[in-house]
């Protein structure tokens, strides 16, 4: 297999233009909507072959999907009919503008950083659009007295639909799902998307996330690395190592659980820690500030072991623990079951590498590129079965191409 060539292919299918800006759409379904979250993936995959085109591409997002706080939309839906039908499914979920309320895990700023240490000087404005981006999480998303930001929507933890919420939202069932996190969505909009107002108005959902604290420490620490690479002022440099020293104090001190030793999410809203062990809660394992301390190394080693630990398996890594006969219906779960999925290869890597565990990051790298040969290139796979649902078939859906990123970092100095 030319995995190569394959991957340049499936990006170049969904790649898409509207108005001045181009993207790449998140599958191959509806060319009117840019999902910041897909296309910072995307840039991350084209950084290897193209860094021009990576950061055209991040460009485009935050062209896009920046809200007027300075935060970055999940998404923009630029079609209006397009968007009515989705706020009649989903809820009153976006502005006029078509940009979500809801936000989501800052890899944009993190892929941001990542090519201006490519590109150096040329980078420097799509720098600045990730600090701006980093300071409005700060500024808007921090409840007072803790350390750690907020999520106020499961959307906007990446994994929609995950275990990580069960004990938040009840309900597994795709259309009751749909349907609570609609009226979750009208109860954050009435609190202004702001954590303060939502925890003194009871808001059902307020949540220190895992997967979007982890994007976080990630991305200050990827643009303190980019300021410094740059000369950037001092003031800016020092302003990122403080807050990562915060960020990484805060997961360490309110996200981990020793029990299992795993980053867990923390209920807000009513004190208590949601503990399930997915493989998001590796995600802020793959931090060189958390590598440092002795809880990451824990957390990979038990979880990170090809063919032993519950989450890889002999075809991948799972984002729940394997076992079999889970009784789900593929065409309703996403971030349930036995889901293997190129994120979950792509979070496992860097916490490998960062760990200094190259060897099992090429494995988790060449297992993705075995599944999209044998199966096709999919959003999600069984890990019993290996068979692939979820967005991708024929078209292809570009979260595979993730394996050039990791490539090209295991080939990196």
């Amino acid at each position: 297999m030319d995995s190569r060539g394959t991957f340049e292919k499936i990006l170049n299918g969904l790649r898409t233009q509207a108005g001045e800006a181009t993207f790449h759409r998140a599958d191959a379904g509806p060319v009117a909507v840019c999902n910041s979250w897909s296309s910072a993936h995307y840039a991350l995959a084209l950084l290897p072959l193209d860094p021009r085109r990576a950061a055209a591409e991040l460009q485009s997002v935050y062209r896009l999907c920046s809200q007027p706080d300075g935060l970055l939309a999940l998404e923009r839906v630029i079609d209006p009919e397009l968007c009515a039908e989705r706020a009649a499914a989903l809820g009153e979920i976006y502005r006029p503008d078509g940009t979500s309320l809801v936000i989501g895990p800052p890899t944009a700023a993190y892929a941001a950083a990542r090519v201006a240490g490519a590109l150096g000087a040329e980078a420097r404005d799509l720098l600045e659009m990730a600090s701006a981006h980093l300071d409005a999480i700060w500024g808007e998303r921090l409840p007072p007295d803790t350390p750690l930001p907020v999520i106020l929507h499961p959307l906007e933890a990446g994994a929609y639909g995950s275990p990580i919420f069960d004990e938040v939202i009840e309900s597994t069932d795709a259309r009751e799902w749909i349907e609570e996190t609609g009226t979750l969505v009208r109860s954050a909009a009435a609190c202004r998307m702001d954590p303060d107002r939502a925890l003194r108005a009871g808001h059902p959902f307020v949540v220190e996330d895992p997967i979007f604290c982890g994007w976080l420490l990630l991305a200050l620490e990827a643009a303190a690395r980019a300021w410094e690479g740059l000369g950037g002022a001092e003031t800016q440099v020092t302003k990122l190592r403080i807050r990562v020293e915060m960020i990484a104090r805060g997961i360490l001190d309110r996200l981990w659980w020793s029990g299992e030793e795993i980053f867990v999410a923390v209920d807000r809203a009513r004190q208590r820690p949601l503990r399930a062990v997915t493989m998001g809660g590796l995600v802020p394992a793959a931090c060189r500030s958390v590598i440092e301390e002795g809880e990451a190394k824990q957390a990979i080693d038990r979880h990170l072991r090809p063919g032993v630990s519950p989450l890889w398996g002999n075809r991948g890594v799972s984002f729940n623990p394997i076992a079999r006969d889970v009784g789900l219906d593929l065409d309703q779960v996403r971030w349930r079951g036995n889901a293997i999925s190129p994120l979950t290869h792509f979070w496992a890597h860097l916490a490998l590498m960062n760990a200094r565990r190259p060897a099992d990051a090429r494995a988790a790298r060449t297992q993705i590129e075995e599944l999209v040969e044998t199966a096709g290139s999919w959003e999600f796979y069984d890990a019993i079965t290996g068979k692939g649902y979820g967005a991708g078939g024929e078209a292809g859906h570009g979260g595979s191409a993730l394996a050039l990123d990791m490539e090209s970092r295991e080939e990196a100095p």
